[in-house]
């Protein structure tokens, strides 16, 4: 069974503070041209998306620089909903460890915040919970590829020093933002799957993500 984990793309959709809005209009008809196509403008940071060290890192590895399976692998949902699993506003480091130590080998970590249901409303951008700069760390040490999250970033938007980004790209550890269906996904560990585009020197990509289940 496949679940799709992708916000879909279109015009309306929300984007973050300062970045172009998108645009996907027509710009041609069957009545007029005989075909149709979509035009689409869009950042390689908008929706659902990935963002490769390239993104915070200078001289960072891009995405078309790594391998197709880099992109495939093992994940497991560490559920942020309760405030017991928060500090301060903050993913709290005792839990992310205890889940950690529960799933051991994983590739992708997934954070569900509860932010999914925020989204295309003002409060998505909003208080969303982060991971602590020592929980990065920990994330680094772990030898996981990919930390994955239902909120727009993995930084406080008001934060410009975007030190979660800035610990976890810094030592090659991707960031996927914007994924939505997660309650959907089971305990324990799945296949996971975020396709980015083919794009030359890319800082990051939209994405089709899914989970095999």
């Amino acid at each position: 069974m496949l679940i799709d984990l992708t916000h879909k793309i279109s015009g309306e959709m929300p984007y973050y503070p300062g970045t172009p809005k998108p645009s996907a209009k027509k710009f041609c008809t069957i009545e007029q041209e005989g075909y149709t196509e979509l035009e689409l403008i869009i950042t390689t940071h908008t929706g659902t998306h990935i963002d490769a060290p390239a993104h915070i890192i200078p001289s960072g590895e891009t995405l078309d620089q790594k391998k197709i399976e880099d992109f495939t692998g093992i994940a497991a949902v560490l559920d942020c909903t309760g405030s017991d699993k928060l500090t301060g506003g903050n993913i709290s480091f005792k839990s992310l460890k205890e889940f950690l130590d529960k799933h051991p080998g994983i590739d992708f970590l997934i954070l569900k915040t509860g932010w999914q249901y925020k989204w295309g409303n003002p409060d998505y951008f909003k208080e969303f919970p982060v991971l602590t700069e020592e929980g990065a760390e920990l994330i680094i040490e772990r030898n996981i590829r990919c930390v994955c999250m239902d909120a727009i970033s993995a930084d406080k938007v008001e934060d410009t020093h975007l030190p979660v980004h800035k610990k976890l790209l810094g030592n090659g550890v991707m960031i996927a933002e914007n994924l939505t269906n997660l309650d959907l996904l089971p305990d324990g560990k799945f296949e996971l799957y975020l396709i980015p585009l083919l794009i030359s020197e890319a800082d990051g990509s939209p994405l089709r993500a899914f989970a095999k289940i």
